[in-house]
């Protein structure tokens, strides 16, 4: 196993931490791909589908690597949205899936 990656169940995980491999349902349905930032609606939602065990970063994995991957999501997402532009809808959108997939809950 590689050393930046722990095995945890459910109930140890918290809001913040990252998948490091795709979740998927009894049923092989993909539930949230690898390098999503749980989010406590993600935990509930886990929860309700009795997922068990989920693999994420270790708690070693210094916040220097961690801001690491944040920035590679954001490029990603500028990179995916670079032809829709920031304004309007598109640009809400960005915003909603930016802070979803950096498990930050500005409700």
């Amino acid at each position: 196993m590689n050393p930046i990656h722990e095995q945890i169940g459910l109930d140890n995980a918290v809001a913040g931490m990252i998948l490091t491999d795709n979740l998927r349902d009894a049923e092989g349905n993909m539930l949230l791909s690898r390098g999503t930032v749980l989010t406590e609606a993600a935990l509930i939602t886990l929860r309700r589908r009795k997922v068990e065990y989920l693999r994420v970063l270790a708690a070693a994995y210094c916040a220097a690597d961690m801001e690491a991957t944040h920035g590679f999501q954001r490029h990603r997402l500028a990179k995916l949205f670079r032809a829709a532009g920031n304004a309007g809808a598109n640009g809400l959108l960005l915003q909603h899936i930016m802070q979803y997939r950096l498990g930050e809950n500005h409700e």
